[in-house]
């Protein structure tokens, strides 16, 4: 209403990492939770790269912006001013996700071990200790996306590991328990616990590989970013200064010394050279 009088609205576009996503029923989940905040005008979420972009009205509160997506099962993090922001974000997620993995895998590979060894006093107490670090640390995010789904009255993926591993569990924590409960009913005794944990540690070794994946391909962006150059050399008023590019404005006269890059796209006025258009076309002979 705003607009068609003629005024502008003051917007501000911000981009936020958002952690938990694992497909595209995520990317609407949170597109949707974004969209339902007071004052935001659009969003876009990118799953590749786990970034949304948002444009909202000034004055829209960022805590309401995360608790959106939280209440919808993910994590919205801070503001990220440049593209090594979102990439040493990104690098300290694959840490922690590379740390719950060795730990997940230790303990996984201990009850394997065990589990296949003699019995001994004490033995499925043992097994039920060594897996629960496992279900309810190194699988919370599962547990987390399951119940965010769950109020959208959806599953996904983390559904699906949630109650199966969760089955898992719980049955082999009963039988360590209760033991006379499956033996009164003619039930053969029998402790999962290695399923749960392997089933979990198999799919965050899924996770983190795809992760690091991720980080080295913003790494390459990063590196093709860098080739930029920070500075451009501009004509105004007859004085030639040096100023950041991104002061750079439509219409100004920049000024290319031989073997310099071009700072910015634009229209030879002046002069003849020959450049390298590699990094766009990909044709290695220099254009004239």
């Amino acid at each position: 209403a705003v607009s068609e009088l003629g005024y502008g609205v003051a917007t501000k576009k911000s981009i936020f990492p958002v952690g938990g996503m694992t497909c595209a029923s995520c990317v609407t989940r949170v597109e949707n939770a974004l969209a339902s905040v007071p004052g935001v005008i659009s969003a876009n979420v990118n799953l590749a790269s786990e970034k949304a972009a948002v444009e909202y009205l000034e004055g829209t509160k960022l805590t309401a912006l995360r608790q959106a997506v939280r209440d919808a099962g993910y994590e919205l993090g801070s503001e990220v001013q440049a593209l090594e922001d979102a990439i040493t974000t990104a690098q300290r997620e694959t840490q922690a996700l590379r740390n719950r993995l060795i730990i997940a895998a230790i303990l996984a590979l201990s009850i394997m071990v065990l589990g296949q060894g003699p019995s001994f006093a004490g033995k499925p107490y043992l097994l039920w200790a060594l897996a629960t670090p496992v279900q309810f640390w190194a699988g919370w995010r599962f547990y987390r996306g399951a119940w965010g789904a769950l109020k959208h009255r959806t599953s996904d993926m983390n559904t699906l590991v949630a109650v199966g591993t969760s089955a898992a569990y719980f049955y082999s924590m009963v039988a360590v328990i209760s033991p006379g409960l499956f033996g009164s009913a003619e039930i053969e005794l029998g402790l999962y616990f290695d399923t749960s944990v392997m089933i979990i540690t198999i799919i965050l070794l899924g996770r983190f590989l795809e992760a690091r994946a991720r980080g080295q391909t913003s790494e390459a962006i990063k590196k093709l970013i860098g080739m930029q150059p920070k500075t451009a050399l501009v004509i105004r008023e007859g004085v030639e200064r040096e100023i950041p590019v991104e002061d750079v404005l439509v219409g100004d006269l920049i000024l290319v010394h031989p073997g310099e890059r071009l700072p910015v796209d634009g229209v030879v006025r002046q002069g003849y050279s020959s450049i390298d258009e590699s990094m766009i076309t990909g044709e290695s002979i220099p254009a004239e």
